[in-house]
């Protein structure tokens, strides 16, 4: 994926599944794969670089030591010590997940930042740039969520089922803070990133507590 080239996404009429149960789902069902997965993706970027004799065996201790990771203090030792590398950024990833599950917001702010910092461009990038806003509101920032939420949705090289999750996000705010005319500015946004995508269909349905939707704006199939 290309920072001038949008990520496609297939368009989908599933319930959309909100980041925390993403989370959870990811960790308990796919965590091994997940790992033997970017384990291959950190081989692959060390072999397409040409390195030398050295520097490959230096890679292959790198992953030896993520390997062994059996226990908390292992991971955020081996993230401290491999900043940068794509299973440290991974590892960053992993506990800035666990602070949200288990609600240390602070230190997934933190966790969050350092992984998107470290991360390449990819779904792995997009979801810890989510979790960064998302912590930054649960720690009642909310004016730094709704610009870092903001960023995503305007960004057209994002995955658009990501943009949209944030833009519903935003959308939720809004409604919370009685900003009728943004809940419906963003409903259209959305309705024009992906009309297909099942977040925007929900904000869609936020707009429809507030009234009936305005002559000329298209409604999402099934509503």
């Amino acid at each position: 994926m290309t920072k001038t080239q949008a990520p496609s996404d297939a368009p989908s009429t599933e319930v959309p599944m909100l980041f925390e149960d993403r989370l959870k789902l990811a960790w308990t069902k796919y965590g091994t794969a997940i790992y033997v997965l970017c384990g291959l993706v950190a081989a692959g970027i060390a072999a397409k670089g040409g390195i030398n004799y050295l520097a490959a065996q230096k890679e292959l201790e790198t992953q030896k030591e993520f390997a062994a990771c059996s226990t908390d203090e292992a991971f955020k030792t081996f993230a401290e010590q491999h900043r940068g590398h794509p299973l440290g950024a991974l590892v960053e990833m992993k506990i800035a997940d666990e602070d949200y599950l288990t609600g240390k917001y602070p230190e997934a702010v933190t966790n969050y930042d350092k992984a998107v910092s470290d991360l390449p461009d990819g779904p792995f990038r997009s979801r810890a740039r989510l979790g960064f806003a998302l912590s930054q509101a649960r720690v009642g920032k909310a004016a730094d969520a709704q610009a870092s939420l903001k960023k995503i949705l305007s960004d057209d090289s994002e995955y658009k089922s990501v943009r949209c999750e944030a833009g519903y996000n935003l959308a939720e705010m809004a409604l919370a803070e009685g900003r009728k005319a943004d809940v419906q500015a963003l409903t259209e946004q959305l309705l024009q990133v992906d009309p297909t995508s099942p977040f925007a269909e929900r904000a869609f349905a936020l707009r429809s507590q507030m009234g009936s939707a305005p002559a000329g704006i298209a409604v999402p199939a099934g509503h």
